[in-house]
């Protein structure tokens, strides 16, 4: 291990502070002023700073919050017609295409292209013109399109997708990054899962999502794992385009603004102070 100038001041500081207990105080104090030296720089995790849903009660029941994806400005939307034949409803669709992969080869899956809402909050369909889909619902979009094609299709079948349904959770995880939710549905605590569990040192009762709205205003919910109420707030299930913040506790900012050997040298100084009592009986 190579030493910078701050770690060679620390060793000096050390010895001389040895000295000078040998001088003034017993070989007692000074083990206990070790100890106690050490403890400021230590820190334990409390288990009310660790657990989930503290408060919550064995067989416990808590009313699921409802939900249903709304669809937002600048979403990808997969959006197929289907009817009693598919000539009938083949017009009503947007061209197929094939799915290609990263290197650029043509795959064997052929999927209809992808409607992408405008600034205004409008898809442009065939033969049915423009429909406005933002803010609503998916199932409100589903029925608004089915209410059209019934003047031309007996019975028609609609499948709507959001293809950008994804989150990104960032911070103290142990995988930050973004997840593409294929079921459009996912709670802060699946999130979580995705990235691998928040470290030991996540602060659980602070998360913070950032939620984007359709007028461009952001907004920002810190929630609190650690309780049961999280289980019926509006931000457990999480939006396409999410944000989810996880900072780290106290304890690891201070352990990142500190020296990275400090650690090392209070055992090094641990060591030599223990080594030193030993002798100077």
């Amino acid at each position: 291990m190579q030493l910078n100038k701050q770690n060679v001041y620390f060793c000096r500081k050390l010895l001389k502070m040895i000295q000078n207990f040998k001088l003034t105080v017993n070989n007692q104090f000074i083990v206990i002023g070790v100890l106690l030296f050490s403890m400021l720089f230590t820190s334990c995790a409390s288990k009310k700073d660790v657990l989930y849903f503290q408060d919550i009660q064995d067989n416990e029941t808590i009313d699921s919050v409802p939900y249903e994806p709304i669809i937002k400005k600048n979403d990808l939307l997969a959006i197929t017609v289907t009817a009693e034949t598919r000539e009938i409803a083949e017009p009503y669709n947007l061209p197929v295409t094939s799915v290609q992969n990263v290197s650029g080869r043509s795959l064997n899956v052929q999927q209809n292209q992808a409607y992408l809402v405008d600034a205004d909050g409008y898809i442009e369909m065939p033969k049915l013109g423009m429909i406005k889909v933002s803010g609503l619902k998916k199932s409100e979009v589903i029925n608004q399109i089915k209410n059209k094609l019934i003047e031309f299709i007996k019975t028609p079948h609609v499948n709507l997708r959001i293809l950008n349904y994804n989150i990104t959770i960032i911070g103290d995880v142990k995988n930050p990054g973004t997840f593409t939710i294929p079921d459009e549905k996912v709670t802060i605590i699946e999130a979580i899962g995705l990235a691998g569990d928040l470290e030991i040192t996540g602060k659980r009762n602070e998360i913070l999502v950032i939620r984007e709205n359709d007028d461009g205003t952001k907004v920002n919910k810190s929630l609190d794992i650690t309780k049961k109420s999280i289980l019926t707030s509006n931000f457990y299930y999480l939006n396409q385009n999410d944000v989810v913040v996880v900072n780290p506790n106290n304890a690891k900012i201070q352990r990142s603004a500190s020296n990275p050997n400090t650690g090392i040298f209070f055992s090094i100084a641990s060591l030599l102070l223990s080594v030193f009592v030993i002798f100077s009986r």
